[in-house]
């Protein structure tokens, strides 16, 4: 619990900028796992050619202007945090100020 708590206050002191960001997770698993030492450790794939268990979804909202790398960067750091491999279905919710961004977390088999 201790290292999901420094996980967190790690991502919010070095993802702290300029850029408006909201991000939230919602946890859809009952098994547990371990949290990812880093965001590296997460990758974003498009389409996922191997069997996988959906644990959670990883929501962002963010200003139109922010980009898109900056954006799957922060949403692999959340997923980490739940003990995702990887972040896939990246969907877009465009709206006119701000931007909506949904994608499940992934456990690949």
């Amino acid at each position: 619990m201790l290292r999901v708590i420094l996980l967190l206050i790690f991502g919010v002191v070095s993802f702290n900028g300029c850029s408006f960001y909201r991000i939230d997770s919602k946890d859809m698993s009952t098994d547990l796992f371990p949290p990812k030492d880093t965001a590296d450790k997460v990758v974003y794939l498009e389409k996922v050619d191997k069997p996988y268990i959906v644990i959670g979804l990883v929501n962002l909202s963010t200003q139109r202007r922010s980009p898109r790398d900056e954006v799957v960067a922060r949403m692999r750091q959340e997923a980490a945090i739940l003990g995702g491999d990887a972040i896939t279905e990246l969907v877009c919710d465009n709206a006119p100020v701000q931007v909506h961004y949904t994608a499940k977390v992934i456990v690949l088999k």
